[in-house]
């Protein structure tokens, strides 16, 4: 990590054999499978501290890597935990946002071809030393996000990154890349199943947080991205209720759901988050924390976001991102 914090320390109570469980902090928005044991049923966690979970990596694309003069979602679930978790250490192989370098036109529009990356985006992310640079610093930058990233891609890496950077949670948001392009339900089941396995082959006892993908532009344009999304977030909830196990949790995370999440007034681009979407996606993973794993205190709500006096687009009241105008214009098209 970047910064030296203060520690704190907790446990865990989770126990059981199967039982799914919706937990909701007010409303629906993920679902924990944990178990049952001497006939008990384990309910909400809320308020319970986890024992020693200090270490919480980040996974995802261009949505929770961000680029040039972001703060990023990661800069407020930082922000939001950090005074309440002793100890608490974001990690992973990266530390940047992604560079002009990296960052692919993808379609906003049915028609459009999406761009394909000529090699794997973390060889891209090595060869690319740009000065880039966070709006606000102040946050632990590691993550696992790489812009362009596929869940095909990160299930080859997965095993290693948890071996390397020993997560105690994983919070995962892949897959959107994958949809870009056919593909059968089956492979993207078999891509999830396997990242799951393989962070497990490093560490049996690794936590997970799996969110679903959040809509876009594309999703208007495109029936056949739309249902392939649809599909997809259909296998993210069932896989992490079968997968989910008394030493190794996994909770499904439905953000668009839980956060009322709106393309237009949540993006800058149709797809990347702007400041009051970056704050939508770091509340929902901090409620499923807290409510599925005791880390930490849920996301104080109301969220502190307002209408812009120039249009519907948010803004984080007196947190907010420079116009974006600019980062737009230089890379047209751009999504994930």
């Amino acid at each position: 990590m970047l910064l030296a914090r203060r520690r704190r320390t907790g446990r865990l109570l989770l126990a059981g054999l199967f039982v799914l469980l919706l937990v909701a902090s007010g409303a629906s928005g993920f679902w924990l499978a944990t178990g049952r044991d001497n006939g008990g049923t384990e309910t909400e966690t809320e308020g319970r501290p986890v024992s020693q979970v200090r270490r919480i990596m980040l996974a995802g694309d261009s949505m929770t890597q961000g680029a040039d003069g972001d703060r990023t979602w990661r800069y407020h679930l930082w922000n939001h935990l950090e005074p309440h978790v002793d100890g608490l250490d974001f990690v992973g192989p990266y530390t940047d946002p992604a560079t002009p370098e990296m960052i692919l036109p993808v379609p906003t529009t049915k028609g459009e071809d999406p761009e394909s990356p000529k090699e794997d985006p973390a060889e891209d992310e090595h060869d690319h030393h740009g000065h880039v640079e966070y709006q606000d610093p102040h946050f632990d930058q590691d993550h696992n996000a790489l812009w362009g990233r596929t869940l095909s891609d990160a299930a080859t890496t997965i095993q290693q990154d948890v071996a390397t950077h020993r997560p105690d949670v994983l919070c995962v948001m892949l897959g959107i890349n994958d949809l870009l392009w056919p593909i059968s339900e089956e492979k993207m089941e078999g891509l999830l199943r396997g990242y799951i396995e393989s962070a497990r082959a490093s560490n049996p006892n690794i936590r997970l947080v799996l969110a679903e993908t959040l809509p876009i532009a594309l999703n208007e344009s495109d029936e056949g991205f739309s249902l392939r999304t649809y599909v997809y977030n259909e296998t993210v909830r069932s896989v992490a209720a079968d997968m989910s196990t008394k030493a190794s949790p996994v909770i499904s995370l439905n953000v668009a759901q839980k956060e009322d999440w709106d393309v237009d007034s949540d993006t800058y681009d149709g797809t990347h988050p702007n400041a009051g979407g970056e704050l939508k996606i770091a509340a929902a993973f901090a409620d499923a924390l807290s409510n599925g794993y005791g880390i930490g205190p849920t996301y104080p709500r109301p969220l502190p976001i307002a209408p812009r006096p120039d249009g519907p687009h948010p803004v984080d009241v007196g947190r907010a991102n420079p116009p974006r105008a600019s980062r737009v214009h230089r890379y047209p098209g751009s999504c994930d």
